[in-house]
């Protein structure tokens, strides 16, 4: 049974498993969006705004907000830094992934989108769009950059959420 157990597993991770996971808009690009609840929308406001002063999340280049009475709109434009091989054999490297980042705090709950991801370089010149696959590189160093785009996404909108309560 545990041979064939490790077979399975090993076929698993050789296939597109990885693009199964970030999740996608009706036209095919990653996208994570979310609506949350909040208590305070004064809190939640002043919360936002420091979030994107976060220096260990995203390493932010641009950060703009729309405030009204009612509502806030803070969106910013930045990358983190996932730990990917480049190639099949190679060693693993930290490759720059650019994403465009918003919140929206309305009243009594507020709203999260990332989306806009961009593999660049260490110049931040666009290298290609995380959705379209190059030919140049090989599946599974492929599928390893989706997964771990995915963990270290995920990582932050779990701290989005926390420091959104004031868990942090």
């Amino acid at each position: 049974m545990r041979p064939v157990l490790i077979i399975w597993l090993s076929i698993a991770s050789i296939t597109d498993v990885a693009v199964g996971q970030i999740p996608r808009t009706t036209s095919g690009q990653f996208q994570y969006y979310g609506e949350v609840v909040s208590e305070n929308s004064a809190h939640s406001m002043e919360r936002a705004k420091s979030f994107f002063n976060q220096p260990f999340l995203v390493h932010w280049d641009t950060v703009a907000h729309v405030e009204q009475p009612a509502n806030l709109l803070l969106t910013g434009k930045g990358y983190i830094n996932v730990r990917a091989k480049l190639h099949g054999v190679s060693v693993p490297s930290i490759i720059p992934v650019a994403l465009h980042m918003s919140i929206e705090i309305m009243d009594g709950h507020y709203r999260y989108m990332i989306n806009h991801f961009e593999v660049i370089d260490k110049e931040g010149k666009l290298q290609y769009h995380l959705e379209d696959k190059p030919e140049t590189i090989k599946s599974i160093a492929y599928d390893q950059l989706l997964q771990n785009t995915h963990k270290r996404v995920s990582f932050v909108i779990g701290w989005l959420k926390k420091y959104m309560k004031g868990d942090e």
